[in-house]
């Protein structure tokens, strides 16, 4: 952790990944509710890994620490402030930053950011900490349903992590970052 300061560039997509975040959950919370729904799980479990991809693929476009982390408190403000996603109030804050944060203690600890196993191992960390806390905070599940959760959140991460991983590629391969 040589580097601390985030550069304009840095804010500016930090800010685009977390509009990004927020602006796909219409699109994915009706698309992951048609197979949740009569699963009997909840939603966000199974599209976690489509939001959290946002805060992994920060975290190899903006390599520092506290970038997925700082990603996921403006989301989660952004949230708060304008009610329009959720209605955990003052919890929104926490389930959006804490994913970012297990994101940026994750990619401080694997060291590979830009490795398609480094961003599947981020996205099913964040998504496994986001449905805990969402599960256990807000809708308070019991354990076997929690359990279920957290199982569906790791299939959904990997799916997410494989995605950021293939969005990281084509962003360097045209020279967009």
């Amino acid at each position: 952790m040589k580097n601390y300061k985030f550069t304009t560039k840095d804010l500016i997509l930090i800010a685009l990944m977390a509009a990004i975040g927020i602006a796909i959950k219409p699109l994915v919370k009706t698309i992951t509710h048609l197979i949740s729904t009569p699963l009997g799980i909840p939603g966000g479990t199974f599209g976690g890994g489509f939001y959290m991809m946002w805060l992994c693929l920060i975290a190899a476009m903006v390599p520092r620490f506290g970038s997925a982390t700082l990603t996921g408190l403006v989301q989660g403000v952004v949230v708060l402030i304008t009610g329009w996603y959720g209605s955990h109030g003052a919890a929104s804050i926490i389930t959006y930053a804490l994913p970012g944060l297990a994101v940026d203690v994750l990619a401080y600890l694997y060291r590979r950011r830009i490795k398609l196993d480094g961003q599947i191992l981020y996205c099913v960390g964040a998504n496994l900490v986001g449905t805990y806390l969402v599960g256990w905070l807000i809708m308070r599940l019991p354990k076997a349903p929690l359990l279920i959760s957290l199982s569906m959140a790791i299939i959904s991460g990997c799916i997410g992590g494989v995605l950021s991983y293939l969005i990281f590629k084509q962003l360097t391969r045209y020279r967009l970052i």
